[in-house]
Protein backbone atom coordinates (compact mmCIF):
# COMPACT_ATOMS: atom_id res chain seq x y z
CA UNK A 1 0.00 0.00 0.00
CA UNK A 2 2.84 2.36 0.82
CA UNK A 3 4.49 2.17 -2.66
CA UNK A 4 1.15 2.90 -4.34
CA UNK A 5 0.73 6.05 -2.29
CA UNK A 6 4.30 7.15 -3.07
CA UNK A 7 3.67 6.59 -6.79
CA UNK A 8 0.62 8.84 -6.68
CA UNK A 9 2.59 11.60 -4.95
CA UNK A 10 5.43 11.25 -7.46
CA UNK A 11 2.96 11.34 -10.37
CA UNK A 12 1.29 14.43 -8.92
CA UNK A 13 4.70 16.09 -8.42
CA UNK A 14 5.74 15.23 -11.99
CA UNK A 15 2.48 16.61 -13.41
CA UNK A 16 2.86 19.82 -11.40
CA UNK A 17 6.43 20.11 -12.70
CA UNK A 18 5.22 19.73 -16.28
CA UNK A 19 2.51 22.38 -15.77
CA UNK A 20 5.00 24.74 -14.12
CA UNK A 21 7.48 24.13 -16.94
CA UNK A 22 4.79 24.95 -19.54
CA UNK A 23 3.88 28.16 -17.73
CA UNK A 24 7.52 29.23 -17.66
CA UNK A 25 7.86 28.38 -21.36
CA UNK A 26 4.75 30.43 -22.22
CA UNK A 27 6.14 33.37 -20.25
CA UNK A 28 9.50 33.12 -22.02
CA UNK A 29 7.88 32.90 -25.47
CA UNK A 30 5.77 35.98 -24.77
CA UNK A 31 8.78 37.84 -23.45
CA UNK A 32 10.78 36.83 -26.53
CA UNK A 33 7.95 38.00 -28.82
CA UNK A 34 7.85 41.36 -27.03
CA UNK A 35 11.61 41.77 -27.39
CA UNK A 36 11.47 40.78 -31.06
CA UNK A 37 8.63 43.25 -31.67
CA UNK A 38 10.58 46.04 -29.96
CA UNK A 39 13.73 45.25 -31.97
CA UNK A 40 11.82 45.16 -35.27
CA UNK A 41 9.98 48.42 -34.45
CA UNK A 42 13.35 49.97 -33.69
CA UNK A 43 14.72 48.77 -37.04
CA UNK A 44 11.67 50.25 -38.80
CA UNK A 45 12.23 53.59 -37.09
CA UNK A 46 15.95 53.48 -37.89
CA UNK A 47 15.14 53.16 -41.60
CA UNK A 48 12.89 56.21 -41.46
CA UNK A 49 15.56 58.17 -39.58
CA UNK A 50 18.16 57.18 -42.18
CA UNK A 51 15.89 58.34 -45.00
CA UNK A 52 15.33 61.68 -43.29
CA UNK A 53 19.02 62.18 -42.50
CA UNK A 54 19.90 61.35 -46.07
CA UNK A 55 17.43 63.96 -47.31
CA UNK A 56 19.21 66.52 -45.13
CA UNK A 57 22.30 66.33 -47.34
CA UNK A 58 22.42 69.26 -49.79
CA UNK A 59 22.44 67.13 -52.96
CA UNK A 60 19.71 64.71 -51.90
CA UNK A 61 17.61 67.49 -50.40
CA UNK A 62 17.87 69.55 -53.57
CA UNK A 63 16.88 66.56 -55.71
CA UNK A 64 13.96 65.80 -53.38
CA UNK A 65 12.64 69.37 -53.49
CA UNK A 66 13.12 69.47 -57.26
CA UNK A 67 11.08 66.24 -57.55
CA UNK A 68 8.27 68.07 -55.76
CA UNK A 69 8.48 71.51 -57.37
CA UNK A 70 9.73 70.74 -60.90
CA UNK A 71 9.81 66.98 -61.50
CA UNK A 72 10.07 67.38 -65.28
CA UNK A 73 13.52 68.93 -64.84
CA UNK A 74 15.08 66.07 -62.82
CA UNK A 75 18.29 64.69 -64.25
CA UNK A 76 18.70 60.92 -64.34
CA UNK A 77 21.02 61.12 -61.34
CA UNK A 78 18.56 63.26 -59.37
CA UNK A 79 15.68 60.91 -60.24
CA UNK A 80 17.77 57.99 -58.99
CA UNK A 81 18.55 59.82 -55.74
CA UNK A 82 14.85 60.41 -55.14
CA UNK A 83 14.03 56.83 -56.11
CA UNK A 84 16.43 55.48 -53.48
CA UNK A 85 14.37 57.16 -50.76
CA UNK A 86 11.11 55.84 -52.16
CA UNK A 87 12.56 52.32 -52.35
CA UNK A 88 13.80 52.59 -48.76
CA UNK A 89 10.32 53.57 -47.59
CA UNK A 90 8.71 50.70 -49.49
CA UNK A 91 11.20 48.30 -47.91
CA UNK A 92 10.27 49.73 -44.52
CA UNK A 93 6.62 49.06 -45.32
CA UNK A 94 7.53 45.54 -46.42
CA UNK A 95 9.27 45.13 -43.06
CA UNK A 96 5.93 45.97 -41.41
CA UNK A 97 4.20 43.30 -43.50
CA UNK A 98 6.87 40.78 -42.42
CA UNK A 99 6.18 41.74 -38.81
CA UNK A 100 2.49 41.14 -39.47
CA UNK A 101 3.19 37.76 -41.07
CA UNK A 102 4.94 36.50 -37.94
CA UNK A 103 2.25 37.90 -35.66
CA UNK A 104 4.13 40.85 -34.16
CA UNK A 105 1.79 43.58 -35.43
CA UNK A 106 -1.72 43.67 -36.81
CA UNK A 107 -2.66 44.49 -40.38
CA UNK A 108 -4.32 47.65 -39.05
CA UNK A 109 -1.05 48.70 -37.36
CA UNK A 110 0.80 48.29 -40.67
CA UNK A 111 -1.98 50.14 -42.53
CA UNK A 112 -1.90 53.04 -40.06
CA UNK A 113 1.88 53.34 -40.38
CA UNK A 114 1.54 53.55 -44.16
CA UNK A 115 -1.25 56.14 -43.85
CA UNK A 116 1.04 58.22 -41.63
CA UNK A 117 4.12 58.09 -43.83
CA UNK A 118 2.81 57.83 -47.41
CA UNK A 119 1.77 61.46 -47.91
CA UNK A 120 5.25 62.75 -47.06
CA UNK A 121 6.98 60.49 -49.58
CA UNK A 122 4.36 59.74 -52.23
CA UNK A 123 2.36 62.99 -52.13
CA UNK A 124 3.94 64.43 -55.29
CA UNK A 125 3.49 63.98 -59.02
CA UNK A 126 6.94 62.43 -59.40
CA UNK A 127 6.53 59.93 -56.54
CA UNK A 128 3.02 58.93 -57.66
CA UNK A 129 4.32 58.35 -61.19
CA UNK A 130 7.21 56.31 -59.82
CA UNK A 131 4.77 54.26 -57.70
CA UNK A 132 2.75 53.32 -60.77
CA UNK A 133 5.92 51.87 -62.33
CA UNK A 134 6.39 49.65 -59.25
CA UNK A 135 2.88 48.22 -59.08
CA UNK A 136 3.48 45.27 -61.42
CA UNK A 137 6.39 44.00 -59.34
CA UNK A 138 4.33 44.03 -56.14
CA UNK A 139 1.09 42.67 -57.61
CA UNK A 140 -0.65 40.17 -55.34
CA UNK A 141 1.28 41.20 -52.24
CA UNK A 142 0.19 43.05 -49.09
CA UNK A 143 2.07 46.07 -50.50
CA UNK A 144 -0.51 46.52 -53.25
CA UNK A 145 -3.42 45.30 -51.14
CA UNK A 146 -2.75 47.77 -48.31
CA UNK A 147 -0.43 50.51 -49.57
CA UNK A 148 -1.79 50.60 -53.12
CA UNK A 149 -5.15 52.21 -52.30
CA UNK A 150 -3.52 54.57 -49.79
CA UNK A 151 -0.94 55.85 -52.28
CA UNK A 152 -3.49 56.05 -55.09
CA UNK A 153 -5.73 58.14 -52.83
CA UNK A 154 -3.05 60.74 -52.12
CA UNK A 155 -3.22 64.21 -53.57
CA UNK A 156 -0.41 64.76 -56.05
CA UNK A 157 0.24 68.25 -54.70
CA UNK A 158 0.32 67.31 -51.00
CA UNK A 159 4.09 67.77 -50.64
CA UNK A 160 4.06 71.00 -52.63
CA UNK A 161 1.38 72.43 -50.32
CA UNK A 162 3.22 70.99 -47.32
CA UNK A 163 6.51 72.65 -48.27
CA UNK A 164 4.76 75.94 -48.90
CA UNK A 165 2.54 75.63 -45.82
CA UNK A 166 5.32 74.94 -43.35
CA UNK A 167 7.31 77.98 -44.43
CA UNK A 168 6.80 80.78 -41.91
CA UNK A 169 4.98 83.75 -43.36
CA UNK A 170 3.36 81.72 -46.12
CA UNK A 171 -0.34 82.04 -46.79
CA UNK A 172 -0.95 78.42 -45.74
CA UNK A 173 1.22 78.46 -42.59
CA UNK A 174 -1.74 79.34 -40.38
CA UNK A 175 -2.00 76.50 -37.81
CA UNK A 176 -5.73 77.16 -37.58
CA UNK A 177 -6.03 75.58 -41.05
CA UNK A 178 -4.47 72.10 -40.57
CA UNK A 179 -7.01 70.52 -42.92
CA UNK A 180 -5.29 72.32 -45.80
CA UNK A 181 -2.25 70.05 -45.51
CA UNK A 182 -3.65 66.84 -44.03
CA UNK A 183 -3.13 63.58 -45.86
CA UNK A 184 -5.88 61.06 -46.57
CA UNK A 185 -7.53 59.21 -43.72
Amino acid sequence: MQPDRLNRWLTLGANLGVVLGLLILIFEVRQNAALTRAAMESQKNDVLAQIELSLASPEAGAAWVKSIRAPETLSDLEARMVESHLVALMLQWDHMFNMEAIGLVSREHARQHIRNTAPYYFGSRHARNWWRWQEAGWAGTPMMEVAGPIVEGLEEDFMLRYLDGTRLGSIESDPAKPAAIEGPR
